[in-house]
């Protein structure tokens, strides 16, 4: 059965891969990412914000046409993304924000892939199963691709010992752009998405 209902926000897989930051975008895109790798970040974050795209414009007051300014593109404009997560035993982003800060080459950058994986069809039993990396239990329903990342800002939590509330780190990525695809397009995954017809 197709998937037409909309999904919750919770349930959702972040990965991050080392990049090349000189190739193109479209070598340098979703579909060249295998989800089978254990390379990179898997990351079990608890929020993602800043999927945002936005367009910067530009006016011209064109003479003798009073009905409105002119409006032209000048370029695509992105938020940051922010990934919350659950301080753990793993100094993964850590690692990442100092060998990117201290480090004697080219900055270390990272393509970030965001799936959403709907809520009530777990993968075991499905094409899904031989393709999703560890983490991922559902089948995904979209996916966001964030181009060339570096760690602009990274968070330790709060510490208050009057607090019961769970210690979360914030990292935070400057991009050279963001993407959204459907789960088809996200590398590996097409094939199993037909054969269940999602």
């Amino acid at each position: 059965m197709p998937l037409i209902n909309p999904v919750p926000s919770f349930n959702f897989t972040v990965l991050l891969r080392d990049t090349n930051p000189s190739s193109s975008v479209f070598s340098n895109s979703p579909a060249g990412l295998d989800l089978g790798l254990a390379t990179g970040i898997l990351g079990g974050f608890s929020e993602v914000t800043g999927l945002n795209a936005g367009m910067e414009t530009e006016e011209y007051r064109e003479g003798g046409y009073n009905i409105a300014a002119r409006k032209f593109i000048k370029w695509g404009k992105y938020q940051n993304v922010a990934l919350k997560r659950g301080v753990t035993l793993n100094p993964d982003i850590w690692d990442w924000y100092y060998a990117t800060l201290y480090g004697s080459s080219n900055p270390i950058r990272k393509n970030a892939i965001i799936i959403l994986n709907d809520r009530g069809s777990a993968l075991a039993g499905t094409p899904f199963a031989p393709v999703a990396p560890p983490g991922l239990t559902r089948a995904p329903v979209a996916a966001w691709f964030v181009r060339n990342a570096l760690p602009e800002n990274l968070q330790g939590p709060a510490l208050n010992a009057k607090s019961n509330e769970i210690a979360i780190e914030t990292l935070e990525l400057v991009h050279e752009g963001l993407y959204r695809f459907g789960p088809g397009s996200v590398g590996g995954i097409a094939d199993a998405a037909a054969a269940i017809n999602v």
